[in-house]
């Protein structure tokens, strides 16, 4: 269940990323153990609970989180009502469903792919790489709890210094804080380039924005004139992804180019990481959509 709300016929989904280590580096020799993932954990439900993983031939416990990676052989047990959603190298799906035991099937190995993943670390979850809400239930939230001032407006996908490649592009931004209705501007050279009134959800996406090289400034106004305002700049190319990730095609080798461009630059990059994963997340991929979603909306506040 995917829920990035930007592209039409995108269902919903439960949910960044940090390995810098990646950075501009080429991706380290794999371990032996490494070696032998062959996939990653997509989506467990429900989000609140505990899961693990026994891991033979000594039954090691591992945790159950988005982007854990799973071997052949790896076992679960979920209550009824639970599930675990496994998507594998060979770009199969396993879906287990309480109640009862399963096991992770053979498949093609993740190869450098695991290093990616075993690495990853989502600012977007919580210590147990849980998400906070889903997209569908963030942005329509009260612009206050009673008794308590309105939240600041922020938005995630576009952190200091955001940079986007030059051209004719979608802008999808997403925003936690305020009370609507909002008002989204993007200016240049103190110029309106689009002007977007009246949005009563915290969502909008500016569809083929004319960006020649040069910055420009995104400004959010709520009902009481409360702003947030940031620079997006726009250049000529983006980052080069490391070799080793831009010779994968397939959705995982995607997933973690865009994993990779998420996080380059402290950020910068996350509308490119964003728009990366976007085929993916039209074709229903349950990862890309998760991912997808974090880009978007980032870590909810406690």
């Amino acid at each position: 269940m995917i829920s990035v709300r930007f592209d039409v016929g995108v269902a919903r989904v439960a949910t960044l990323l940090a390995f810098a280590f990646l950075s501009s580096a080429p991706v380290p020799v794999l371990a032996a153990d490494e070696r032998s993932g062959v996939g990653v954990v997509a989506e467990y439900r429900p989000a609140a609970s505990r899961f693990t993983l026994a891991r033979p031939p000594k039954g090691e416990s591992v945790p159950v989180r988005i982007g854990t990676v799973v071997m052949a052989g790896d076992r679960v047990t979920l209550p009824a009502g639970a599930s675990v959603m496994v998507q594998l190298a060979d770009g199969e799906v396993s879906q287990f469903k309480g109640p009862g035991s399963f096991t992770v099937p053979d498949a093609r190995p993740l190869g450098k792919l695991a290093v990616v993943f075993t690495s990853l670390f989502f600012e977007v979850f919580d210590d147990e790489y849980r998400l906070e809400g889903t997209a569908a239930s963030r942005g329509g939230e009260k612009c206050a709890t009673e008794g308590e001032p309105v939240k600041a407006i922020e938005v995630p996908i576009l952190v200091p210094g955001a940079r986007i490649v030059a051209g004719e592009r979608d802008l999808p931004l997403a925003w936690r804080g305020g009370c609507a209705p909002f008002v989204v501007t993007l200016l240049t050279g103190g110029q309106a380039l689009v002007d977007r009134e009246s949005i009563e959800g915290r969502q909008v996406r500016l569809d083929d924005v004319p960006l020649s090289p040069g910055r420009y400034s995104v400004v959010i106004t709520d009902a009481a004139g409360r702003k947030f305002e940031t620079t997006l700049d726009a250049t000529g190319e983006r980052p080069a992804v490391p070799a080793e990730l831009a010779a994968d095609t397939t959705s995982l080798g995607v997933i973690a180019q865009a994993v990779w461009l998420a996080e380059k630059d402290g950020g910068r990059w996350r509308l490119e990481s964003f728009e990366r994963l976007r085929p993916l997340i039209r074709a229903g991929d349950p990862l890309a959509g998760t991912i997808g979603d974090g880009v978007l909306w980032g870590l909810a506040a406690p």
